[in-house]
């Protein structure tokens, strides 16, 4: 089977009307409208906005620490969390535990009075609990962040252009929470809420927050209260296609603000369902036209309580993925420290 034009398949097979050159960029191909950040720190940049968390801004971001709290923003990496469909639950398995040694197995009985040690593995897909989509996790018409060519990704060799390892030293630098249903009176935003500019801008001022270059934003929506491990497969479908996030018109203001990387408690970030039919068109924007990395499934929960008390939305957040190369996701346990 092969592709007749862009998205429309058939028996036969069309050349998409493109080439790729020796750097795998495509050439004639998609090009994104404004707001884009493709070449602006060069035509090879793989880290797009992630860039703008320089030494200045995560020493500045540092001085933020004043008690020392510390908030782990990371659900479970277990069969209770929302995995979202299409992918496994993570499968947490034992190779050999105490229980081995206590009973008698051939390891044990080859090394009676050494030393034994319990080993556990995880199978898991790396985008199966708290996690970042990293820039090669989308594509359009066969593109991704900065031109580079969907077809370099393969099972056999990875992302070989945006894979996540070229964020291993990203991610830490000046938190903000940005705490919707909270400011709202509301447990959390209703199902299918989309957030738009002028919401982002209202919140910013109720809660006395400035966002600016270089910042991580976090967006509390309070849906993940509403996730059921237990509930029949028709409710948990209906959790993950109704969910609150950001919208198309909320685009521009964290282009305009030059947001580093943004994350929500939610398990596609933005909102569903999409708006006009326009599948994942935020992740298209953030991850394909300005190399704005997503975070998704962050538990956002204490680390409100504990702002709300203090009156303070802004922290340190140290949240960089798992060193993973050629990969186009990873989960973490993204740390705020107040």
């Amino acid at each position: 089977m092969g592709r007749t034009k862009e998205g429309v398949y058939a028996n036969e097979w069309s050349a998409p009307g493109y080439t790729v050159d020796a750097a795998g960029k495509v050439v004639d191909g998609y090009r994104p409208g404004e707001p884009s950040n493709w070449g602006r720190w060069g035509d090879d940049d793989r880290r797009g906005t992630a860039n703008l968390i320089t030494p200045e801004k995560v020493a500045a971001a540092a001085g933020l620490v004043k008690t020392g709290k510390v908030f782990s923003l990371a659900l479970p990496i277990d069969a209770s969390v929302p995995t979202y469909p299409g992918r496994s639950a993570p499968n947490h398995y034992f190779k050999h535990s105490g229980a081995d040694v206590v009973t008698g197995n051939p390891l044990q009985a080859t090394r009676p009075d050494a030393v034994i040690a319990s080993d556990d593995g995880i199978d898991m897909n790396l985008q199966g609990s708290t996690q970042w989509d990293g820039l090669g996790h989308c594509q359009y018409r066969d593109t991704r962040y900065n031109g580079f060519w969907s077809g370099n990704v393969t099972a056999y060799g990875g992302d070989t252009s945006l894979g996540i390892e070229n964020m291993r030293e990203s991610f830490v630098g000046r938190g903000v929470l940005l705490d919707f249903p909270r400011f709202a009176g509301v447990e959390n935003l209703e199902p299918g809420t989309s957030i738009n500019t002028r919401m982002l801008e209202e919140i910013c001022a109720k809660q006395g927050v400035t966002v600016g270059a270089g910042d991580i934003v976090l967006i509390r929506t309070g849906h993940l209260r509403l996730w059921d491990p237990t509930a029949e497969q028709a409710a948990k479908w209906e959790y993950f296609l109704n969910s609150p996030g950001v919208g198309a018109s909320g685009i521009s203001w964290f282009a305009d603000n030059d947001i580093a990387a943004t994350a929500s408690d939610t398990a596609s970030f933005e909102v569903s369902p999409y708006e006009n039919d326009d599948a994942l068109a935020v992740h298209r924007a953030f991850l394909i036209d300005l190399g704005l990395t997503i975070g998704e499934l962050w538990d956002l929960e204490a680390l409100a309580e504990a702002c709300a008390e203090d009156g303070s939305y802004e922290f340190l957040l140290v949240a960089p993925p798992l060193y993973i190369p050629a990969a186009v996701g990873s989960p973490l346990n993204p740390i705020a420290i107040k």
